[in-house]
């Protein structure tokens, strides 16, 4: 007798790897040039009134992210110490102070200090606007409608006023279309702090333009002392991905296409029929069964005649 050996295999399809399109931290890569935002790493506000909130960001995104050079990060929020160290100042701060912050063992520490892009609206303008091209590297059956944009903004909050403090989140395609994919507004910048945002947008085409819009709505600033101030806006750490962000922020375990091979059959034993096995099932089982029903019948009224 001739032994075969059959080997099967199924397919797991997965999703491809997820790619950053675009990047930008103003400090290793920067972005938004010849534009009215300015670098900064936040030191020209260290002399604020330490008992209000700060004006601006005192630090980018990656000092109170990243590791300290003690190997922890900042333990926020905090009250900084003032007057040589000898009082803590009344309000908390989210930032490092002096590229400085305390971390979780209670000790203080040296920051990872970066920049950050700041614009400045004073009481004599309304908005600004930045732009950036976006240019994808990949042919138009490769690409992705749904993309993902991620990033950190800040701006000021002065208590119990209201200037009206909004940011739009624009793309312009080369055709002249576009849309909005976000907005922010005063409701969202509950402190003084960073926050993050995760938007999912669609896009048709290789190339666009992403564009930032600040917006001071309040009227009449310069003529009321109390809004004659200047607004600051900030961003940091934007990334831009080929993938929703549901994907981005929980990536797939397996980003190829995988066979998996089934154990071969064991050597000598030939793969059997299943209609053989059926038939042969049906053949020799329905005979068998109506034979020991009979038999039992019968031998049952032999013991019982009556």
């Amino acid at each position: 007798m001739v032994s075969t050996t059959t080997t099967t295999s199924s397919t797991i399809t997965t999703q491809k790897p997820i790619i950053r399109i675009f990047t930008c931290d103003f400090t290793d890569t920067l972005c938004f040039e010849d534009s009215e935002l300015v670098i900064t790493n936040g030191t020209q506000f260290m002399a604020y009134d330490l008992t209000l909130p700060p004006q601006a960001p005192l630090s980018d995104v990656s000092s109170i992210s990243e590791p300290t050079t003690n190997n922890e990060t900042c333990k926020l929020p905090y009250q900084p110490m003032i007057d040589n160290g000898t009082n803590t100042a009344s309000s908390e701060s989210w930032f490092c102070y002096d590229n400085q912050c305390p971390t979780q063992n209670q000790q203080k520490a040296n920051c990872t200090i970066g920049d950050y892009g700041l614009v400045a609206i004073d009481a004599s303008e309304s908005s600004k606007t930045i732009n950036q091209s976006i240019g994808l590297n990949v042919t138009m059956d490769d690409l992705v409608d749904e993309q993902c944009l991620r990033y950190y903004y800040y701006f000021t909050v002065y208590e119990e006023v209201s200037w009206g403090q909004q940011v739009s989140v624009l793309i312009k395609f080369e055709n002249g279309t576009g849309n909005e994919i976000d907005r922010l507004s005063d409701v969202d910048m509950i402190e003084n702090r960073w926050y993050s945002r995760n938007i999912t947008f669609n896009s048709t085409s290789t190339n666009y333009t992403l564009i930032f819009r600040f917006e001071v709505t309040a009227v009449n600033r310069t003529e009321h002392p109390a809004l004659n101030k200047t607004i600051y806006f900030a961003l940091d750490n934007i990334d831009i991905y080929d993938r929703n962000c549901r994907d981005v922020l929980e990536p797939p375990s397996s980003p190829m296409t995988t066979e998996l091979p089934r154990p071969p059959e064991p050597p000598g034993i030939k793969p059997m029929n299943l209609g053989l096995i059926l038939g042969l099932s049906l053949g020799l089982g329905i005979p068998a069964l109506a034979a020991i029903i009979f038999g039992s019948t019968f031998y049952a009224k032999k013991l019982n005649p009556r």
